[in-house]
């Protein structure tokens, strides 16, 4: 049986209005607790391209104060599970966090078709929320040809 792991804190506060949603951290990041620590994941390339900087040399505390100077944050549906190993097809017994209280919330992104299922089934919908979905940031899906662009155009179209 798998050993329960339990996602990261929320990166919100009072001025976040696009919420990103994985679905639940990978190894390395619930290692580290960071998220997308993975140097395999494309999040950070991605949010470089999109927020039209560079700050992959920087420290991740860096990196998460320049996301909420864009009024950006992190987080996952899935608050804990049994998982071994990072890949999403082994998560068994997950339990879902509540976005129900998130009210300053404008639009959710949900990195990847997955998350996206994850949260209108089993989550409390905002309301008055524009939920999009974007291409996976994970490894495994490097096949996406244009990720960077359709992650910009989601986060960057008007509410």
């Amino acid at each position: 049986m798998s050993q329960r792991n339990k996602g990261l804190e929320p990166i919100i506060n009072d001025n976040t209005e696009i919420l990103i949603l994985g679905t639940f951290p990978g190894e390395k990041s619930r290692d580290k607790n960071q998220y997308y620590y993975d140097s395999r994941n494309q999040f950070w390339n991605i949010m470089c391209d999109v927020l039209n900087t560079s700050f992959l040399n920087l420290e991740y505390s860096n990196r998460i104060h320049i996301l909420q100077e864009c009024k950006i944050g992190l987080w996952d549906i899935i608050e804990s599970c049994e998982i071994e190993g990072s890949l999403d097809k082994n998560i068994k017994n997950p339990e879902y966090n509540d976005f129900s209280h998130l009210t300053q919330i404008k639009k959710i992104i949900c990195n990847g078709k997955a998350t996206e299922n994850k949260y209108k089934e089993h989550c409390k919908i905002l309301y008055n929320v524009e939920v999009l979905r974007v291409p996976s940031s994970s490894s495994a899906n490097n096949g996406s040809i244009g990720r960077s662009e359709q992650w910009k155009n989601s986060i960057n179209s008007q509410v």
